[in-house]
């Protein structure tokens, strides 16, 4: 030991709280706390994974069109939600919902399999929270737009790693494959016959032109 650390020392012979060589053990107690606080105030979702790979967007677009969503496995997340959140925009005022939520780390390892961690496009359904509101109406969806797993304030005591740090936007549904969308949700969309007038109208086939690149008019 230096003479500088004899000096920094000199009153508790290098003892540190914040020590991860010698504090393992109360490291697993939060983790332990983390898991059972999780499990009792919690409550379960479905939990839908964007199949987006950064190999297989294309390039120009910045998209993938062929990603889908696999299916919904269900978990527990505490969660924070912030309904009606609002926020100034280009052009006015926009009422949007946001969330907040908190998932073990193990846990998710153990639904999702190991090292699939929750990202970007990722949406969870509130199911067990919505299924008895009124009017047929169901659990809102949620896209996560940040995950975090250092915030020394909220989720890291004695510097462990144990939650996961999701933060969530509603989700605006958009025919995605995999998802469905939520439950008394009315959708602008083309009934049959104004479908195939616009198949009509728009008749690529006849006049050679190639632009499916987000898939043709078949």
């Amino acid at each position: 030991m230096s003479e500088l650390t004899r000096k920094i020392f000199k009153h508790n012979d290098g003892f540190r709280f914040l020590d991860k060589s010698v504090n393992t053990n109360e490291r697993d107690n939060y983790n332990g706390w983390w898991k059972e606080q999780l499990h009792l105030y919690g409550t379960k979702i479905k939990y839908y994974s964007s199949t987006v790979s950064l190999s297989g967007v294309d390039q120009v677009y910045g998209e993938q069109p062929t990603a889908t969503y696999a299916e919904p496995k269900s978990m527990i997340m505490a969660l924070n939600l912030n309904e009606n959140a609002v926020a100034m925009k280009q052009f006015g005022l926009v009422a949007d919902d946001e969330i907040t939520a908190f998932v073990h780390i193990e846990t998710f390892y153990r639904v999702m399999g190991d090292q699939h961690e929750p990202k970007s496009g990722d949406v969870f359904d509130l199911f067990e929270l919505g299924d008895d509101r009124p009017g047929g109406r169901g659990g809102k969806h949620f896209e996560i737009t940040e995950r975090m797993d250092q915030d020394v304030n909220q989720i890291n005591p004695l510097l462990g790693h144990y939650v996961w740090l999701l933060k969530a936007k509603r989700h605006d549904y958009s025919f995605e494959p995999g998802l469905n969308p939520e439950q008394v949700s009315d959708q602008v969309d083309d009934d049959p016959l104004v479908d195939q007038l616009s198949k009509d109208v728009f008749d690529y086939t006849t006049y050679n032109i190639d632009d499916d690149v987000y898939g043709d008019y078949q």
